[in-house]
């Protein structure tokens, strides 16, 4: 029957490994143990091998130990050239001849995990996961304003191409659904428009061409442009009302009229 380890070795043991970086070697030990016993004699007495006392006492083992810690520059790596480029791809990584390698991150962690991770965008056509790839749609879309067929988008080669999301194994239409949009059953006389408030990504039917807001958004302008009213001087408020008898009060006209005010 194996002896226990006394409390006591075990934390000096331990304190080893903390002044030796965090991980221990059975030559770090040895080297840094002091009055405490040799490796061998710990091994003799106790009948255990490193690993199982590394393992008894929560120590890594040096292999452990720099995984964890590339696995943290890794991640620093790929934050610092997110920052510098706006995106990572393995050619600017290994341009920039950042360790670890672009090699050991793939082999070791996989390089759409650090990716993730890390929070940052992989070079054009790389997407780290389905989330990635309706996250960018989602963008793509509040950017071009409509929404548009799903003949028409491909036409417009934008992206993430419907090839990527086939790769994901998801397609167009129900993408389009998980990034929050309503892709069309039928052929429509007007498109459906994404609302112009940059944090809006509500999508709505314009009564003409011309609105920008979706319902809620421009309920919101409206009020505030109340409180304009009611601020304003006579003549000020004469004017305003003369435009909007001239030109209507369609959502443009009442923008347009507050904003040149």
């Amino acid at each position: 029957m194996n002896m226990k380890i006394d409390k006591d070795l075990k934390k000096n043991i331990k304190d080893v490994s903390e002044k030796c970086g965090g991980y221990l070697t059975t030559n770090l030990y040895d080297e840094n143990r002091g009055t405490l016993p040799s490796w061998d004699s710990i091994r003799s007495k106790y009948n255990i091998n490193f690993s199982e006392l590394l393992a008894e006492l929560n120590i890594k083992s040096k292999d452990e130990y720099l995984m964890q810690r590339n696995k943290v520059k890794a991640i620093s790596n790929f934050k610092l050239l997110n920052l510098e480029f706006g995106f990572v791809s393995k050619k600017i990584y290994d341009d920039s001849k950042l360790q670890p390698s672009s090699e050991y991150i793939s082999k070791h962690y996989g390089w759409n995990e650090i990716a993730k991770e890390a929070n940052v965008r992989l070079a054009h056509g790389q997407y780290i996961d389905l989330n990635d790839v309706i996250e960018q749609l989602k963008e793509t879309i509040k950017k071009l304003g409509y929404i548009p067929t799903s003949t028409e988008y491909k036409e417009l080669q934008l992206k993430p191409s419907q090839d990527s999301l086939a790769a994901k194994n998801i397609t167009w239409t129900d993408a389009m659904k998980k990034a929050g949009y309503r892709p069309y059953g039928k052929a429509v006389i007007v498109k459906d428009k994404v609302c112009f408030n940059e944090d809006c990504y509500r999508q709505f039917t314009p009564i003409d061409e011309s609105e920008k807001h979706c319902d809620p958004c421009y309920k919101h302008l409206r009020s505030i442009l109340i409180k304009e009213l009611k601020q304003m001087n006579k003549a000020k408020l004469e004017e305003v009302c003369t435009k909007l008898i001239y030109l209507g009060n369609s959502q443009k006209n009442i923008l347009d009229i507050f904003n040149s005010n």
